[in-house]
């Protein structure tokens, strides 16, 4: 049986499933419709908690195998279970998760904006200061965004809008800091 829950709705979807991941088996999904979930995360897999001990890259990767290796469509019948990296163009989310590259580290999530533009930024010798590759440099007002802008590593892309000059500010949301 497969069930979909979330705070308002909680019902019996239709899914084949390989008898392999049915010993509680837990996904994190957005639903885009009755008949098409796409999946973000697992959480457990076969009881076991996979979360904690892996990191969300490894379980994007495996996921991807996983889903096509177990779980079957039939159109109108059953569900089906979308990995991200297979989603049709035009299809709307509401937005995407960010996780730090540590085994058992919980995500935040970033709505999608079309405000601003997504630059390269490049971590400089001296602490907070970043380079927008050939457009001047990252805006760090805060703590809360240093924090967040060190779990990055050193070279990663970022939602950007022109703050003044040569000065560019994030659009992203940023996690609080635990």
């Amino acid at each position: 049986m497969c069930y979909w829950v979330n705070s308002h709705e909680y019902k019996q979807v239709p899914c084949i499933a390989d008898e392999r991941i049915c010993g509680d088996t837990v996904l994190r999904v957005e639903k885009l419709n009755e008949f098409e979930y796409v999946v973000a995360d697992i959480w457990m897999y076969n009881s076991n908690c996979v979360f904690v001990c892996s990191t969300f890259e490894q379980r994007y990767i495996w996921l991807k195998t996983f889903l096509s290796s177990f779980t079957t469509y039939i159109e109108d019948v059953t569900v089906e279970l979308i990995h991200k990296s297979d989603m049709e163009p035009g299809y709307y989310l509401k937005g995407y998760e960010e996780y730090p590259d540590e085994p058992g580290k919980h995500g935040y999530f970033v709505e999608k904006s079309e405000e601003g533009e997504i630059l390269t930024a490049v971590k400089l010798g001296t602490p907070d200061c970043y380079e927008i590759v050939g457009k001047g440099y990252l805006y760090v007002p805060d703590f809360k965004t240093s924090v967040y802008l060190r779990s990055k590593g050193n070279s990663f892309t970022c939602r950007c809008v022109l703050h003044e000059e040569e000065y560019w500010r994030l659009v992203e949301n940023i996690p609080e800091i635990e």
